[in-house]
C-alpha cells in the first residue's frame, strides 16, 4: 500500500487547455486499490485533465486557492479524520457549486460526521449504533458479485444513452440513504442496497454516488467509464 500519509500532490494526466477541458481532482487515500487500471479510466476520458490528491493532504485544500482549478472533485477515498475548519470549509465549497462524483468506498468516510450523508446521500455504517433510540446495524459487503442494473430514470443526463447492463463487483447492503436523493440506478441483488446510483444535491453543489469501482472488473466496463464521464460532465 503507497504511503498514505505523504503530502503528495501527483499530475498523472494532462489534456491541451481549452475552454472544454473538465479539470479534476481525483482524491485518494485509505483504501487499497488496482492503482494501474483506476488512473487508464481517467487517461481515457476525452477534453479532461486530472490531479490526483491522497489523503490526509485533499482535507487541507477545500479552503484555498488551489480549489479553484478544479471544476469537479471525485472521490475514491475512506478516511475519517476531518477537522472542524476542514468540515467548515467543505460545506462553503459546496455552498458555492463545486461539483462532486463519489466513487465505490467512499460511502464509508467521515463516520462521526453527521452532515457527510446529506452531502454524498447515504452512509455505510462501518459498524453498528444508534440513531436515537433506534438501533443501526454495521453495513455489509460481498465480493465477486454478477449484478443486473436496471436505470430508472433515462432521461438524466447521467444515464443518457445508457441501457440496462451487467457488472462484475462488490456490493453493499443495509446502508441508510437520505431522503431526497434523486435514484438512477436500481438492482435487485440480494446482497445488494435497492439503489446503486443517485444524484444529490447539496448547497450549489451536483452530487453523483456510484456503488461501481472496486476493481478492473468495473474499471474496464464501458458502462461504468460512460456512466463517471456523464456525471462528472453533469455534475460540473
Amino acid at each position: 500500500m503507497r504511503n498514505l500519509i505523504i503530502a503528495l500532490l501527483v499530475p498523472l494526466a494532462m489534456a491541451c487547455s481549452n475552454s472544454q477541458t473538465t479539470r479534476i481532482l481525483v482524491v485518494t487515500g485509505g483504501h487499497d486499490y488496482d492503482y494501474e487500471n483506476f488512473v487508464k479510466v481517467f487517461q481515457n476520458l476525452e477534453n479532461t485533465e486530472f490531479d490526483e490528491m491522497i489523503q490526509p493532504v485533499a482535507n487541507e485544500i477545500y479552503g484555498s486557492d488551489s480549489i479553484d482549478k478544479y471544476d469537479v472533485l471525485v472521490f475514491y477515498d475512506m478516511v475519517q479524520e476531518i477537522s472542524e475548519a476542514q468540515k467548515e470549509a467543505f460545506l462553503k465549497m459546496l455552498n458555492e457549486g463545486k461539483g462532486l462524483v463519489f466513487l465505490h468506498h467512499s460511502i464509508a468516510s467521515y463516520q462521526d460526521w453527521d452532515e457527510f450523508i446529506k452531502v454524498l446521500g447515504a452512509k455505510y455504517y462501518l459498524e453498528a449504533g444508534m440513531q436515537g433510540k433506534d438501533s443501526i446495524p454495521a453495513s455489509t459487503y460481498t465480493h465477486g458479485q454478477d449484478v443486473s442494473v436496471e436505470i430508472i430514470d433515462r432521461r438524466h443526463p447521467v444515464t443518457k444513452g445508457l441501457d440496462d447492463f451487467e457488472i462484475h463487483e462488490e456490493v453493499y447492503d443495509l446502508i441508510q440513504l437520505h431522503p431526497g436523493i434523486h435514484p438512477l440506478m436500481t438492482t435487485g441483488h440480494p446482497e445488494s442496497s435497492d439503489t446503486i446510483v443517485w444524484a444529490n444535491k447539496y448547497g450549489k453543489s451536483r452530487i453523483v454516488y456510484i456503488q461501481f469501482g472496486h476493481d478492473n472488473n468495473s474499471y474496464s466496463n464501458p458502462n461504468f467509464t460512460k456512466l463517471l464521464s456523464q456525471a462528472i460532465d453533469w455534475a460540473k
